[in-house]
């Protein structure tokens, strides 16, 4: 009998420490820090890019410490599902499907998909001309999605990389003829490597940038860091950190049509 009672009070020890609440003063956020300018990790070792600094605002005006949990872009909505983190902030376009599945914030980004070549490589002015191409996506994102749609009128031979890394870098070394990414990851490539990369002037689609809850989960989270927004918005803070990192206001004229 003590036996079965001290194994009953471990269990319930075992069960409290593992149900015990999130600290309320920390704001746990999903990241897949493989995706520069966004969110990367820098020679330090130290989380950067717009997306960190956007987060560590968004924490200042609610008072909270902001901790970035390191996670796979083909998991880190498992990991959202799974309460891991409180949000996604981790350069995540608004679409049709995601509003379906999960709870949006306001956009706080415009963005994009536009098509990347090599420099001197071939001359892309409209989608039709990625007919007979190798074009490198990172799989599981807007730009995978928005390539696949092009698949079903033009015929060339796409390519998913876990990584978006992995595709300039294919692109460098001739075995992709072309990429579709976000336009600010173009712009940070072409910036970094001038006379390497070039954005064509065909664009796919218009997508804006927002925060990512689990439904029905974290409506007052929600609220607040709406109202956070606004307020960056407003003082200028939001348009500081893009120019900042992008050297252009990515801030001010965000397409809202589907959100």
């Amino acid at each position: 009998m003590k036996k079965f009672i001290a194994l009953l009070l471990v269990s319930v020890l075992v069960l409290s420490v593992g149900c015990s609440p999130k600290d309320s003063n920390k704001l746990l956020i999903g990241v897949d820090d493989s995706y520069p300018p966004m969110e990367y990790i820098d020679d330090n070792g130290d989380t950067v890019g717009f997306d960190v600094d956007f987060a560590n605002e968004i924490g200042k005006e609610l008072g909270k410490e902001v901790e970035f949990v390191s996670t796979a872009w083909d998991g880190i909505f498992v990991g959202l599902e799974a309460e891991k983190y409180d949000a996604i902030i981790s350069s995540v376009s608004i679409t049709a499907e995601r509003l379906e599945n999960y709870a949006v914030s306001a956009p706080y980004l415009s963005n994009g998909q536009v098509i990347v070549v090599a420099a001197g490589g071939p001359e892309i002015v409209s989608i039709e001309d990625l007919g007979g191409l190798n074009v490198g996506v990172q799989i599981d994102t807007t730009s995978h999605n928005s390539a696949e749609a092009v698949l079903e009128t033009v015929d060339f031979t796409l390519k998913p990389y876990n990584q978006i890394v992995q595709t300039f870098l294919e692109l460098k070394n001739g075995r992709l003829d072309a990429i579709v990414v976000d336009s600010m990851v173009a712009l940070e490539y072409t910036k970094n490597e001038p006379g390497i990369y070039t954005i064509s002037s065909a664009q796919l689609s218009n997508e804006p940038i927002a925060i990512y809850f689990k439904k029905d989960s974290n409506d007052e989270l929600m609220k607040d860091i709406n109202a956070a927004i606004k307020t960056l918005q407003e003082n200028g803070k939001l348009k500081e950190l893009s120019m900042k990192w992008f050297n252009t206001d990515f801030t001010s004229n965000i397409n809202t049509d589907l959100w």
